[in-house]
């Protein structure tokens, strides 16, 4: 059949099942994020900054949902946190950046090449031919599920509006299912030794069951002395949170994320400092229903802010617990200003409660109990004395 570049990638996108769909705004990728809504009779909403884009996939595709973000090569360089993080992970289904590489300039701050970024933090990638694309998306997701990385496709932007030919085919799903394994879902400086030579086995075709695991540590006697100090404050919380745990826990690199490892086993991926929120909208874009995001005062203020933007923006009922105690506890107790979060969230007072007494189990219980019965975005602020 004969389409456009743009319906080309749309109709790759359709036949191989991809539904979650994420993108920000940009010549090439707006065409084609276009060109899918229309071929799928949907009205997905747009993203307003690449790293939320980005989590947001990446976290169904470690749920074993086909997913892909279209951004400029620009984007990548904002969402690039996101983007390293998610190469020391496991997916389950095809992940697939599908990146518009503006080569004249003409639609951008200046001109950007695409490969030397990709080749630096070692992401797998691919340059599409434009005559080929329709099988080039297809072949990205067959390789992103081969070697359960995230894999780019560079595409140049200005063919997105040249006619193509190409002949559409049955692609097999991909039926892998979720199942919690914190060595794969979880970035975390205990992990890091462990999963960076997973990455580098990976990168070599090599075989990665046979690296040896670490340890997971015990919570909190066996962590290290200031990881320690910081999440003992936490435990009471989450003594409590036990019994309304949600069928999927996100956090981001702080403190809280500790709470991963056993005894508790109360949070089931991580990745970037304040990647929490847009992870969690992910989840529940997979069709999980009843999804925390747990995050500290200090992430929140970094990126998780962004991520509750793309919150309200899909209006996705998921809960969020601030741990706020006005220091970044994860890397050395540096204060947070504590008028930011105030401000920050001025304009949520309707979604916000409180845990005054993050150290009484009957407050945290009603406040659990009232926050886990709605079917809406909720934020608790959970409020430590300083």
């Amino acid at each position: 059949m004969k389409a456009t570049a743009a319906e080309a990638i749309a109709y790759a996108l359709l036949d191989l099942g991809v539904e979650i769909v994420t993108h920000v705004p940009g010549y090439g990728g707006s065409e084609t994020f276009q060109a899918y809504n229309t071929l799928s009779q949907k009205r997905l909403p747009h993203s307003y900054h690449e790293e939320p884009a980005f989590t947001i996939a990446h976290a169904a595709s470690m749920l074993g949902k086909r997913s892909t973000v279209l951004m400029k090569v620009h984007g990548l360089t904002k969402a690039a946190n996101s983007v390293t993080d998610s190469l020391y992970t496991e997916i389950n289904s095809g992940f697939v950046t599908l990146l518009f590489e503006d080569k004249s300039g003409r639609h951008s701050d200046n001109i950007m090449e695409a490969s030397p970024i990709l080749a630096g933090i070692s992401m797998p990638f691919k340059i599409a031919k434009t005559e080929n694309l329709y099988e080039d998306v297809i072949d990205s997701f067959l390789e992103s599920e081969m070697k359960k990385l995230p894999v780019a496709l560079i595409i140049n932007s200005l063919d997105v509006k040249n006619e193509v030919n190409f002949e559409r085919k049955t692609v097999p799903t991909n039926k892998v299912l979720y199942t919690r394994d914190i060595y794969k879902h979880v970035v975390h400086p205990m992990l890091a030794d462990y999963q960076y030579k997973v990455f580098v086995a990976k990168k070599l075709g090599g075989n990665t069951s046979i690296i040896t695991k670490t340890e997971l540590s015990h919570v909190p006697d066996q962590l290290p002395e200031r990881a320690k100090n910081a999440v003992t404050k936490y435990l009471p919380i989450a003594e409590v949170y036990k019994n309304f745990r949600g069928d999927i826990v996100t956090g981001d690199t702080t403190a809280a994320s500790a709470l991963a490892f056993p005894p508790y086993n109360l949070v089931d991926m991580v990745t970037y400092m304040g990647g929490s929120i847009p992870l969690a909208i992910g989840a529940y874009l997979s069709g999980y229903k009843n999804v925390w995001a747990f995050t500290g005062d200090f992430g929140f203020l970094s990126v998780g802010s962004i991520g509750l933007i793309e919150a309200m923006n899909r209006e996705v009922p998921i809960k969020i617990l601030v741990f706020y105690n006005r220091a970044a506890a994860s890397t050395g107790g540096q204060p947070v200003n504590k008028k930011l979060l105030r401000h920050m969230l001025a304009g949520f007072d309707s979604n916000i409660v409180h845990i005054s007494d993050p150290y009484n189990p009957l407050e945290i219980q009603s406040v659990l109990a009232e926050v886990s019965a709605v079917d809406e975005l909720r934020i608790v602020i959970a409020d430590f004395p300083q």
